[in-house]
């Protein structure tokens, strides 16, 4: 039975070891923007490299897997590129992401046979980020003001006019 087992064995593990592999990781998004990251495929079959289909894993999977889905990940989108000999998984969201980390479970696959990978991308603070937002503060109503505040106001604009008039 042992000797039957084995064969079987080692088929189901090449089959595996030929499937499509997330490598590395290359975030070009901060922490609080939308997600935009390449993630290199590596160990493609020639099957998958002429027609590798890509998709967020179910639900499920995270679930399963005892992981929360990233609220960002509602507005993924995936698209394989093909950048020289290398094959990209470019992953971006309209959402942003306001984790340091999160988890993306794909599928990969050729029709009638799918894989589930996961591949965690970290994420940094903004080195530069931009300037916050200076609101001037409201300009009261005349008819919110008292006669003093209006008389006073009425003088600065005097002397600012007599300044630029000499």
């Amino acid at each position: 039975m042992q000797h039957k087992l084995l064969p079987i064995l080692m088929c189901a593990w090449l089959g595996a070891a030929q499937a499509a592999e997330l490598g590395e990781v290359a975030p070009h998004s901060y922490i609080g923007q939308p997600l935009a990251v390449d993630i290199e495929l590596g160990s493609l079959t020639p099957e998958e490299v002429s027609g590798l289909q890509v998709r967020l894993a179910d639900a499920n999977v995270y679930r399963g897997a005892n992981v929360t889905m990233n609220p960002a990940l509602a507005s993924v989108r995936l698209q394989v590129e093909r950048r020289g000999a290398r094959q990209v998984l470019h992953v971006s969201t309209t959402r942003a992401v306001e984790a340091d980390y999160l988890h993306l479970f794909v599928e990969l696959g050729v029709p009638g046979k799918q894989e589930v990978r996961l591949a965690t991308i970290w994420l940094q603070r903004d080195p530069n980020p931009p300037a916050p937002v200076v609101v001037a503060p409201p300009v009261p109503l005349a008819s919110a003001m008292t006669p003093a505040q209006a008389e006073q106001i009425a003088a600065q604009a005097r002397a600012a006019r007599a300044a630029a008039s000499a």
